[in-house]
C-alpha cells in the first residue's frame, strides 16, 4: 500500500503539469491515458555489461531475467540501442550527460566531464529534487572523472576484493550491497520533495561468480580450462586464442547464471519499492553501458571494438503514462537517456544535448532523421602501444561503417540483412563508404578540448588490470 502522504504528495506534484508541458513540450505529457499523471520520482538503473541478447524479455529461450520481464511488459522496450562507447566508463558520461564522447570529454582515465557540461543529476537538483547514487565500479565512482556532478549523496560500492589465499584482486556480486545502500538513502530522504536515484549495478561483468543455485540451473557440466576470471581472459584475448564452442558455450551459461541472480537481486528491491509506496509514482529507465564479446570477432570480454555484440543494449521504460506492451523497433542510443528523461519528468535542459527525447515514440511519433555514432574504445595495441579512441563508428539507418584512425581501414555492414557484421561491403559500396565516412569526419571535426587529470595511480592501476580496463596482458 502507498505511504499515507503519498497521494497527497502526488496531487501537489500535478498541480504544476499544464505550465510544465508548455515548457517541456507535449511531448512529455503523451503516452498514458487522458488524466494520467506524471512521475513524482525517477529510478534510473544500468546494469554494467549487459547484452539484450541473454534476456528473456529479448528472446533468449532460457528464463535469465523474469523480473526485467515483468518490468517490459508493463512499459515501452526498445529492441535497437546503441551505445556510445564499448566500455564503462565513456558510455556512463554519455547516458549521465546526453552527449557523445566528443562532446563530454571523456574517453580515457585521464579525462574527465568537460567544465561547462550540465549533468542529468545537475538538472533534477536545479528542479528541486533530491539526488542520489550508488554506484558499484570504479569507472564510475571515482571523483577524478567528475560524474558525480549534481548527486546530493554518491555512494560508491567497491566492486573488488583481495583473495586472503592467493592476494589476487578478484571481483564479487555487490548487489546486495548496492541495493541495501540505496534503501538506506531512500528511507532517509525528505518525503515531502521527488527524487533521483541513479544505481549503477557490476554484477553481470566478469568474473563471472555465480551462486551454486544458478550455476546449477544454467551452467552444464564441463571440464575445461576456464574459470571465468577477467585476468584470465585477458591473457586469452591478448594471445590471440582461439576457444572452443564448449569453452564459449560455459561462458555464455556462466553469463546467463550471473545476470539471473541478479534479476532476483533487482526484483527484491523492487518489491520494496512497491511495499513503500514508492513504485507506482517512480519512472524507472533501465539499461546498460556496453555489451560483452564471446569471440564473435576474435575477442573476449569488451573494450576494443564497436561490433553490435558491444554497441547493442537493452533499454525498458515504465511509470506514469508509459504505455504497457509496447515494442519500439526505431533505431536509438544510450545518448538519449538523458533528454528523455529530463522530458518525462517536465525538466527542461538548460542545455543543447546531442540526444533526442524518445516519449514521441511511445504514441505512435517519429524522430528526426540523424546519425548514431559510437567512439572511445580503448586498449588497442598499435606499434606495441596501448591506445584508445582507436575505431570509430558511425550509423545511418541500417548502415554502419567503421573507421581506424591510425590504420585509416574502413568497414561497411548492413545490419538488417547482416545483424553478426560478418561480411564487409566496403570495397562494393564505395559511394555509402565515402559519405559515412564524410559523416563521421564532421562528426569528430566538433571535438571539445578534453579536460586532462592525472593517470591513474599505482593502486588504481592494479585495480583497474583486475577489471580488465588496465591494457596488461593478463593471466593465463
Amino acid at each position: 500500500m502507498p505511504q499515507p502522504c503519498a497521494f497527497r504528495r502526488r496531487l501537489e506534484r500535478f498541480l504544476p503539469l499544464v505550465a510544465l508541458c508548455s515548457v517541456a513540450g507535449l511531448a512529455a505529457c503523451s503516452g498514458g491515458s487522458a488524466g494520467d499523471e506524471r512521475a513524482r520520482n525517477a529510478i534510473l538503473i544500468s546494469i554494467d555489461t549487459l547484452r539484450p541478447d541473454h534476456l528473456s524479455c529479448y528472446g533468449n529461450p532460457r528464463e535469465t531475467s523474469p523480473r526485467l520481464d515483468r518490468l517490459a511488459a508493463a512499459g515501452v522496450r526498445f529492441t535497437d540501442v546503441t551505445a556510445a562507447a564499448p566500455w564503462t566508463l565513456p558510455s556512463h558520461a554519455t547516458m549521465l550527460t546526453g552527449l557523445y564522447p566528443n562532446h563530454h570529454g571523456v574517453k580515457s582515465h585521464e579525462t574527465r566531464l568537460a567544465q561547462q557540461t550540465v549533468t542529468l543529476a545537475e538538472e533534477f537538483q536545479g528542479a528541486g529534487f533530491q539526488t542520489f547514487a550508488v554506484v558499484n565500479t570504479w569507472n564510475v565512482g571515482a571523483p577524478q572523472f567528475q560524474l558525480d556532478q549534481g548527486f546530493d549523496e554518491f555512494r560508491y560500492i567497491v566492486e573488488t576484493e583481495e583473495d586472503a589465499k592467493t592476494f589476487q584482486i578478484k571481483t564479487y556480486n555487490s548487489g546486495e550491497v548496492v541495493v541495501s545502500t540505496a534503501k538506506e538513502l531512500l528511507a532517509r530522504r525528505d518525503e515531502d520533495r521527488p527524487f533521483l536515484l541513479f544505481l549503477h549495478f557490476y554484477d553481470a561483468h566478469t568474473d563471472f561468480t555465480p551462486k551454486a543455485e544458478y550455476k546449477d540451473q544454467f551452467v552444464g557440466p564441463y571440464s575445461g580450462r576456464l574459470t571465468g576470471r577477467t585476468q584470465q581472459l585477458i591473457g586469452i584475448r591478448n594471445r590471440g586464442e582461439t576457444l572452443d564452442e564448449k569453452d564459449l558455450r560455459w561462458l555464455r551459461d556462466m553469463y546467463d547464471a550471473e545476470i539471473r541472480q541478479f534479476d532476483d537481486v533487482l526484483a527484491r528491491f523492487l518489491d520494496w519499492l512497491e511495499e513503500q509506496g514508492m513504485a507506482e509514482e517512480t519512472l524507472f529507465v533501465i539499461t546498460s553501458d556496453h555489451g560483452e564479446e564471446f569471440q564473435e570477432h576474435g575477442g573476449t570480454l569488451h573494450g576494443r571494438t564497436q561490433y553490435q555484440e558491444l554497441l547493442r543494449i537493452p533499454l525498458l521504460i515504465q511509470g506514469p503514462q508509459i504505455p504497457a506492451g509496447k515494442v519500439i523497433d526505431v533505431p536509438v542510443h544510450g545518448v538519449d537517456v538523458t533528454p528523455t528523461m529530463l522530458a518525462l519528468m517536465g525538466i527542461t535542459s538548460s542545455q543543447a544535448r546531442d540526444g533526442v527525447d524518445l516519449s514521441p515514440l511511445f504514441s505512435g511519433g517519429t524522430l528526426p532523421e540523424r546519425l548514431l555514432f559510437a567512439e572511445a574504445d580503448h586498449n588497442n595495441k598499435i606499434d606495441g602501444k596501448f591506445e584508445v579512441d582507436t575505431v570509430r563508428m558511425v550509423r545511418r539507418g541500417f548502415e554502419k561503417l567503421h573507421k581506424n584512425r591510425f590504420t585509416e581501414k574502413l568497414e561497411l555492414y548492413d545490419i538488417a540483412r547482416d545483424p553478426l557484421e560478418q561480411q564487409d561491403l566496403a570495397e562494393a559500396h564505395p559511394d555509402t563508404r565515402a559519405a559515412l565516412e564524410a559523416e563521421l569526419q564532421r562528426f569528430l571535426a566538433g571535438a571539445v578540448r578534453a579536460e586532462a587529470i592525472a593517470a591513474p595511480s599505482e593502486e588504481e592501476q592494479k585495480r583497474l588490470d583486475a577489471l580488465g580496463y588496465g591494457g596488461g596482458e593478463g593471466g593465463g
